[in-house]
C-alpha cells in the first residue's frame, strides 16, 4: 500500500514542483496576482517587480499569471532563469516568437537570426512587435524569474525595449519576478527604477493561512476528510516553517509518510516534532 492509499488521496499534494492547480489564494498572493494582470490588461505601464523570500511563492503565481493571459489577446516569453547576457535574451524572444511568420526569421537568408548580431535581432524584433500589435492585436508580455540574477547593464537593455512605443500605446510589458535583494538591485538603477510601475512583496504566511494552505492542498489531492493534522500539529509545522510554503510543503509531505509508516490515524504535535528532530539530526 502507497502512502497515497492510506491516507486516501488521489494525489500527491506536497511535492516541489509548479503545478498551479495547487495555487492557494492568500490575500499576498491574490492582490500580487490581481496587481499583475492590472498592469498587462492596462498595457500602457512598462514593467512591474514581484520580490518575495526563497519559497515563498513567486514562481506558482507567476504560473497562475502566465497561464491566466488568453493566447488570443497577449503573446507571453517567459525565462524560469535570466543570468543571460542582452543578446542571449532577444535572440530567444526573437527565436520563441518568429514561429509565427516565417518571414520574420529569414531576414538574413538564414533559418535563424543570428544570435550575435544585435542590430538584425533588434530590427526583427520590432518587426514582431508590429505583427503583434498591428495585425493580430496582442501585446508582448516578457517575464523574468531569478531576475536578481541579471547584471545591471542587462536590466538596463532590457528596461530599453519598452522605448518601442506608438503615439498611443505600448507594445509590451516586462515583469522582473525575484528574492528581495532585487529590490535594492532595481533601486540603484534610477532609469529601471522610474520604469516600474507594479512593485509587491510577497510575505510568509501567518498562522491561518498556514492552516488554510496545508487544508486546501490536501483537498486539491482529493482528501474529503482534512482531519490528517491535528491543531496541535499545524501550529508546530507553522512555528518551525515560519509560513515558508515550500518548507511547509517539505515538513508536511515528511509528516504524511511517517503516518504511513506508522499507520497513524491523524498526524499530531508530538509526531511533527519527532519529524524536525530527525532532520537536524541528518542535516
Amino acid at each position: 500500500m502507497s502512502y497515497l492509499k492510506f491516507w486516501k488521496l488521489s494525489g500527491k499534494p506536497f511535492e516541489e514542483v509548479c503545478n498551479t492547480k495547487f495555487f492557494f489564494e492568500s490575500d499576498d498572493h491574490r492582490e500580487a496576482l490581481d496587481r499583475m494582470l492590472y498592469v498587462v490588461n492596462d498595457r500602457n505601464m512598462n514593467m512591474g517587480l514581484l520580490t518575495g523570500e526563497v519559497g515563498c511563492g513567486k514562481t506558482i503565481t507567476k504560473s497562475v499569471f502566465e497561464s491566466a493571459l488568453p493566447k488570443q489577446h497577449f503573446e507571453v516569453v517567459s525565462f524560469e532563469n535570466s543570468n543571460f547576457s542582452f543578446l542571449d535574451i532577444l535572440f530567444d524572444i526573437v527565436n520563441r516568437t518568429s514561429f509565427r511568420d516565417p518571414r520574420l526569421a529569414l531576414e538574413s537568408g538564414a533559418s535563424v537570426v543570428p544570435r550575435d548580431d544585435k542590430y538584425l535581432l533588434m530590427s526583427t524584433f520590432k518587426k514582431i512587435l508590429e505583427t503583434l500589435v498591428y495585425e493580430e492585436k496582442r501585446h508582448l508580455v516578457l517575464v523574468f524569474d531569478e531576475a536578481q540574477q541579471m547584471e545591471n547593464s542587462v536590466l538596463d537593455e532590457v528596461k530599453n525595449l519598452t522605448n518601442i512605443t506608438s503615439e498611443t500605446q505600448n507594445y509590451l510589458s516586462i515583469f522582473f519576478v525575484g528574492q528581495p535583494e532585487l529590490r535594492e538591485k532595481i533601486r540603484t538603477l534610477k532609469q529601471v527604477d522610474q520604469r516600474i510601475f507594479l512593485r509587491f512583496h510577497l510575505n510568509t504566511l501567518d498562522y491561518s493561512n498556514t492552516a488554510k494552505y496545508v487544508q486546501h492542498r490536501l483537498r486539491i489531492a482529493g482528501l474529503d476528510n482534512l482531519g490528517i493534522f491535528t491543531g496541535g500539529a499545524l501550529e508546530m509545522i507553522f512555528r518551525s516553517t515560519g509560513g515558508v510554503p515550500r518548507e511547509i510543503n517539505r515538513l508536511c509531505k515528511l509528516s504524511l509518510n511517517y503516518g504511513f509508516a506508522q499507520e497513524l490515524a491523524e498526524i499530531d504535535r508530538e509526531d511533527v516534532e519527532l519529524i524536525l528532530d530527525d532532520m537536524r539530526k541528518h542535516g
